[in-house]
């Protein structure tokens, strides 16, 4: 869920950047709409998981029910989905899927809606590399900036 949260707050800072460069009005409209639509696509995965995994899991019995085994039976995999290596690949699916096909989505809403720009690959994740590169120039001190202004190789 971390994971999550941040995948949210740099969604946020990207539809803003994208908003402030495209010139287009009501940002703040369109930040939290796409974090919301983040949450609820989020919602909407994790449920599609547990969905998947009821498909595959099989009932145990109301004899087990019965006997007290009826709050082990969450922890338990009786169909063997997620056993072994196939297993464990599907659990880092289940745990990844939530967050990368939110953002797919926020990726595709960005372009088509608030865009209005022809579906593309490249189009779909323009903006994130100058995002982070703006992220990464915002930690620098006055002291880095001066001495890289300060340069005597840019005078040449």
């Amino acid at each position: 869920m971390v994971y999550s949260g941040i995948i949210a707050i740099l969604i946020a800072i990207w539809i803003y950047r994208t908003a402030t460069d495209a010139k287009i009005s009501n940002k703040f409209y369109w930040v939290t709409g796409s974090v919301l639509f983040f949450m609820l696509l989020k919602i909407i995965m994790i449920n599609f998981n547990v969905m998947i995994i009821e498909i595959f899991d099989t009932d145990i019995g109301d004899a087990y029910d019965n006997a007290g085994g009826l709050n082990r039976r969450d922890n338990s995999d009786a169909a063997g989905l997620q056993t072994g290596a196939g297993g464990t690949l599907i659990g880092i699916l289940f745990e990844i899927l939530p967050a990368i096909m939110p953002f797919l989505g926020i990726a595709v809403l960005r372009l088509l809606v608030m865009l209005k720009q022809p579906f593309g690959f490249m189009a779909l994740f323009g903006g994130l590399k100058e995002m982070f590169i703006a992220i990464g120039d915002s930690f620098k001190t006055s002291d880095q900036e001066a001495t890289s202004n300060n340069d005597p190789e840019d005078s040449k």
